[in-house]
């Protein structure tokens, strides 16, 4: 009798879950060792990595940026694949702006020494709530920021999320109140209409929040622990954008899989997880303690889920009317899942 080899089924055909497949299915003696399979429940594979065309121009529907090329998984999967470069014009091909140029409203030109001034505050208030920011015996600096965000961390209790907790938007707008304060008297700016030096400042501090929240994907920087964001990681380096496209790294992962081992139009509707079964129930399901149920009726077994769907997906899945675990997932992981927050934006009328 032929030994029954394990079957691997993958969630989801995103970057986890094709990178996973992808691992899985190149590991030495693989095909000896288990069944693999990805289940899809979209029509295509990417999940929100979509590349798309418009006119000449090759855009992205989805993710855009290698955020640090220093490490990067995905920046070495690119250069290998060749899909740095392109003569087809692609989404932010000439990077970012070496010298931009910053306007108030009413059509005020701002000095670059105005602006880097309150950019470096705010700069080195998230190195150190990222933990970048070391402090130095001797500083030539006007302002010590370790003591002064030492300082806030004292005084600052809430992030309107829960008592005690310091959130990185308190932690900001607290900070950069004490540094006003710390500052000596500064020189009014002139050409500026009715701009005071104190209104600009605060909106490029804005500014720069509204672009940290882009990095964090955070409707609200008061819902960020403060303590966590010195756990969070970024990729040293250049960020850029793929020439030929985020999908081609994605392809690029799929195109080892044989054809069928991706099955698409597979939406699950629940996972129940049996680890005592061992008789037949009359589907196939002999001996695998998971199955998976698909919302067109058909069920597939399994002995290891790999489960890669997006935060969104997952929140709902572990809703109290959702059903999708079964049993349900431990307190501990709801709980971790609970304090990542989903976002949706709407758009009032077309572009």
């Amino acid at each position: 009798m032929v030994a029954k080899k394990p079957r691997i089924v993958i969630i989801g055909a995103g970057m986890a879950g094709l990178t996973a497949a992808n691992k899985l299915y190149t590991s030495s003696s693989s095909n000896d060792m288990f069944e693999l399979c990805v289940v899809e429940g979209g029509s295509r594979i990417g999940g929100r990595i979509n590349t798309s065309e418009f006119g000449s121009d090759r855009i992205e529907m989805g993710a855009t940026w290698i955020h640090g090329i220093g490490g990067s998984p995905v920046h070495k999967i690119a250069q290998e694949i060749h899909s740095l470069e392109s003569e087809q014009p692609w989404e932010c091909m000439d990077g970012l702006l070496d010298e931009p140029k910053t306007v108030a409203e009413g059509g005020f030109e701002l000095s670059p020494s105005l602006v880097e001034s309150i950019s470096t505050v705010f700069k080195n208030l998230m190195d150190y709530a990222q933990g970048k920011l070391i402090e130095r015996e001797e500083s030539s600096e006007e302002v010590d920021f370790c003591k002064l965000a030492d300082k806030i961390c004292k005084i600052c209790p809430s992030n309107g999320g829960g008592p005690g907790k310091l959130s990185v938007g308190s932690f900001l707008r607290q900070a950069l109140n004490v540094y006003w304060d710390s500052v000596k008297e500064q020189e009014q700016i002139e050409g500026c209409g009715n701009w005071s030096r104190k209104l600009i400042e605060e909106a490029i501090f804005a500014m720069h929040e509204n672009i940290q929240r882009t990095y964090t994907s955070a409707g609200d920087l008061l819902t960020l622990d403060f303590d966590a964001e010195s756990e969070y990681r970024m990729f040293p380096g250049e960020e850029i954008t793929i020439a030929k496209g985020y999908l081609s790294v994605i392809e690029s992962l799929a195109s080892v899989l044989p054809h069928g081992l991706i099955q698409l139009g597979r939406k699950v509707a629940r996972i129940e997880w049996q680890p005592e079964a061992h008789q037949s129930s009359g589907h196939g399901c002999a001996g695998r303690p998971v199955k998976i149920h698909f919302c067109d009726g058909s069920i597939m077994s399994a002995d290891h889920v790999i489960v890669t769907v997006s935060l969104g997906v997952l929140k709902a899945g572990i809703g109290p009317d959702s059903g999708m675990f079964n049993p349900p997932l431990p307190t501990f992981k709801t709980e971790a899942k609970s304090l990542l927050c989903m976002l949706q934006t709407e758009i009032d009328c077309p572009y």
